[in-house]
């Protein structure tokens, strides 16, 4: 056996222990008029909801843990699902402004059933979607998936 092949051996076998597909992306998102604390919130709640949905429509049965995080100068939102039936996102707000022009959005998701690029493709896949309804510009800066550094671990 190849040292790649067992490389990849030892990649599936972890996966098939652990069964978890995981993601993250970073996005820098901007708006030259400013966008209400209101529509972050709900743009936040969106995205994610969105993401689960996908998520779960494609072969995931349950959230392991969806978090959120936006960044900005005057302040942060952190965000969690939990539950793919969890209603609405809960929020832990330290954002004392009403609008913004700018901001980092860190989204982690974590599901049980798919893997890791498959997570990555469907969020990905949403973006365009969900950006539409909101007056803002985005541009992904980083993402992370397993496939990229399953085996640095070792």
């Amino acid at each position: 056996m190849s040292g790649d092949d067992h490389d990849d051996l030892h990649l599936d076998l972890h996966r098939a222990v652990d069964e978890l597909g995981k993601y993250a992306i970073v996005i820098n998102v901007k708006s030259e008029d400013g966008v209400s604390k209101a529509d972050v919130l709900r743009f936040v709640n969106h995205i994610m909801k969105r993401s689960v949905q996908v998520c779960m429509e494609n072969g995931a049965d349950i959230v392991g843990h969806v978090k959120s995080f936006v960044w900005s100068s005057e302040g942060n939102i952190m965000g969690s699902i939990v539950d793919a039936a969890q209603e609405e996102v809960a929020f832990k707000d330290a954002l004392p402004v009403e609008s913004l022009k700018e901001f980092e959005f860190t989204m982690h998701v974590i599901v049980h059933g798919i893997w890791d690029d498959v997570v990555r493709g469907l969020t990905r896949s949403i973006l365009d979607e969900v950006f539409a309804d909101y007056d803002m510009d985005f541009e992904i800066v980083d993402d992370h998936y397993e496939v990229e550094k399953g085996m640095d671990h070792h």
